[in-house]
């Protein structure tokens, strides 16, 4: 897997050629932040992909449904074979998350990331 990568600012790395991109473990672990971050109907090829983040986050008791998808994406992310931890806070009031995810990809590497969404 090589995907392009991401300034400090989540932004796309340009100028510098194939330099930009990431391969391996690095763009796997992009890609699950990436793809955990993505909202539900934003995307006009699959409005399926993503998390519903506006509604799960704005209504109560939606836990194990924010929890149940996120596992969902992150197990579907290419290149990822096991789940080993996730965990997860929400504060409803400012509809924001704090995730981390520990898991292990195909190159047999360990992963814990923080993901912050909101």
């Amino acid at each position: 897997m090589k995907v392009s990568g991401l300034d400090k600012n989540k932004d796309w790395t340009f100028g510098r050629g194939k330099a930009t991109y990431i391969q391996d473990s690095a763009a796997i672990a992009q890609a699950v932040e990436t793809r955990i971050k993505e909202f539900k109907n934003d995307w006009y090829a699959d409005v399926d992909a993503g998390i519903d983040w506006l509604t799960l986050l704005s209504n109560r008791n939606t836990q194990k449904q924010i929890e149940n998808e996120i596992r969902r994406v992150i197990l579907q992310t290419r290149g990822v074979i096991a789940l080993t931890a996730l965990d997860f806070s929400v504060n409803s009031n400012t509809r924001h998350a704090t995730i981390t995810a520990a898991y292990q990809d195909i190159f047999n590497k360990m992963f814990t990331q923080i993901i912050e969404v909101g």
